[in-house]
């Protein structure tokens, strides 16, 4: 006598009567009937043990989805600026080379010229004029040529506390000290001790590294997703175990007409300076509430996508309507992946129609049960 016994029922639409006409039943004592209704499977305790069948409720939930999209790392543009020569000259010293940390205010190189030269002694002769003609009909004039002369020098690029220190009666520079901007890093060097330079000549790019933009390739279908102030994860290969938070500081007017994406712009803090400009990142916006192409938003329905049985182009599942009974029942289901996404796939799918949250399904041993259905429609066909 065999261990387990399969029983096939197929409910008749509409009036959930059961045909037990015997010349349907076969050796292994199964049951099958064709008929338009939605097909019913019922398998007795051993076989429903021997098929190793595992069901899952359906659960409500708000998923959040994960957007992941290719990025690159690149200077924060309001954090760099050039060390420039606002005078001909020629460059006496270079006191930092490309890859020098530098302080706000630090001497980065020292120029000889003779605009410098002739600034300082004229401002000197004016200083003691206007000091000579105080309180006399020439002092307005004397005041406004100091004036002149001191501004002068502010235009070459010298410090206040230079300025004073000649008001004082110090003696003239010999070079004229350009100075780092802020605190940073020297990015670019175009100049060498000796050089000739003409005014406006760039010898210096400054960076400060401590705040990086990441540019992320957002696809122009999923555009939708992401907006300004929208928290973001930044991941580099070099560091694979460490994420970089951020925040979506703005969106490029223009979409690259090659990739078809736009460049969404965030803002990462860099203390360690592991993250450099021109590193390829990859970046991840968290997204709640939607589903598959920007649709349904809040709460949805989930089964886990083992459950499904694609027929075709058709899918189904095995939803448990008594104990060791199943419906076959199709179903319409959406990706939890948004659109243009580079996440693979998750272990649940969004169930549009065919399930409601609480249902439970087969998530294991569906084959079985599909077979068993197989074999009815052949015996059907048969007879």
């Amino acid at each position: 006598m065999r261990a387990a016994w399969v029983v096939l029922v197929v409910l008749l639409a509409g009036c959930g009567s059961r045909n037990d006409d015997p010349a349907r039943t076969s050796e292994q004592g199964s049951e099958a009937h064709r008929s338009d209704s939605v097909p019913v499977v019922s398998l007795t305790e051993g076989a429903y043990g021997a098929a190793g069948i595992e069901v899952e409720a359906a659960r409500a939930e708000t998923p959040e989805q994960v957007l992941e999209v290719p990025g690159q790392i690149e200077f924060d543009p309001r954090r760099v600026a050039l060390v420039t020569t606002r005078t001909a000259g020629r460059i006496e010293h270079l006191a930092v080379v490309e890859g020098d940390q530098v302080r706000a205010g630090q001497p980065v190189a020292r120029l000889s010229s003779p605009a410098f030269q002739t600034g300082q002694t004229d401002f000197q002769l004016a200083v003691r004029r206007a000091a000579h003609l105080q309180g006399t009909a020439d002092e307005a004039g004397a005041a406004a040529v100091l004036r002149a002369t001191r501004r002068r020098l502010v235009l070459l690029g010298v410090t206040p506390e230079e300025i004073a220190r000649l008001e004082n009666g110090g003696d003239p520079a010999d070079y004229l000290t350009l100075a780092a901007p802020f605190d940073g890093s020297i990015v670019d060097a175009h100049a060498l001790s000796g050089g000739a330079v003409e005014a406006g000549a760039t010898l210096f790019r400054v960076a400060d590294l401590s705040v990086v933009d990441v540019v992320a390739q957002v696809p122009e279908r999923a555009l939708p997703l992401v907006r300004l102030g929208q928290g973001a994860t930044v991941v580099i290969g070099a560091y694979p175990d460490l994420q970089f938070a951020g925040r979506v500081e703005r969106l490029h007017d223009a979409l690259d007409p090659t990739t078809r994406t736009l460049g969404a712009v965030i803002h990462v803090l860099n203390p360690s300076r592991r993250l450099h400009p021109g590193m390829f990142a990859t970046v991840r916006f968290g997204i709640r509430g939607t589903v598959g192409e920007h649709g349904a938003m809040g709460v949805v329905v989930t089964i886990p996508d083992a459950a499904l049985v694609t027929d075709g182009d058709a899918r189904y599942v095995f939803v448990e309507i008594s104990p060791r009974t199943f419906e076959r029942r199709a179903v319409e289901v959406a990706s939890l992946v948004p659109s243009g996404s580079a996440v693979a796939a998750g272990s649940r799918v969004v169930v549009r129609r065919g399930v409601a949250s609480g249902e439970r399904v087969a998530v294991r041993g569906a084959f079985t049960l599909k077979s068993e259905l197989a074999k009815a429609a052949l015996a059907e066909d048969e007879h």
